[in-house]
């Protein structure tokens, strides 16, 4: 896979060409799966990302094939964000007829919390506490993502990954019942 960096960074047609067919049909099945984009739109974002890698892979280096998957993926994933952002900004706003309260983000945030039940709240509290790759293990899984795909996210062999989502799920069970019950 680094000679296939050494390649594109030479802009050899070839090398375009297999980056194209190792990831393109991966992306676009992604976007299509996870982010519920139409073909078009999910074509587009891959071949945004295919040349975006292209125009910047001078000024990266990689170590290892898993180095280079992570930065496409990025890539991709930050093209995905931008479309969102941008179809977000074309909704249409509708004025409210009531007035702003007044009250800031911070009161705001907390009365929204006192609408969740004592489990959710010491749920966010628990994930918050967990490292970052653990809580990307629960929080992919919680949305059906298979071993495979969360670990080319959190660069933890696919193998092993049953193994910590099933301790980090036993330790959040644990530490969210502790938490429950001293708020009661």
């Amino acid at each position: 896979m680094i000679d296939l960096v050494k390649q594109i960074k030479k802009k050899d047609k070839n090398a375009i060409t297999l980056l194209y067919n190792t990831y393109g049909k991966k992306l676009y099945g992604f976007a299509i799966h996870k982010w519920n984009l139409d073909e078009d739109e999910a074509w587009d974002l891959v071949y945004k990302t295919l040349y975006k890698i292209i125009n910047v892979i001078d000024n990266y280096s990689f170590e290892t094939e898993n180095k280079f998957n992570g930065f496409v993926y990025k890539v991709f994933i930050n093209n995905l964000r931008n479309q969102y952002h941008a179809n977000k900004k074309n909704l249409q706003l509708i004025e409210l007829n009531e007035k702003h309260s007044g009250i800031s983000e911070e009161e705001e945030m907390k009365s929204e919390e006192s609408k969740l039940s004592p489990q959710m709240i010491c749920l966010k509290k628990i994930l918050n506490q967990f490292e970052d790759w653990k809580r990307t293990l629960m929080l992919m899984k919680a949305q059906n993502f298979s071993y495979e795909e969360i670990a080319s996210y959190i660069h933890k062999p696919a193998d092993q990954l049953k193994v910590y989502y099933m301790r980090a799920k036993q330790v959040l069970i644990e530490k969210v019942n502790e938490c429950v019950s001293k708020a009661i």
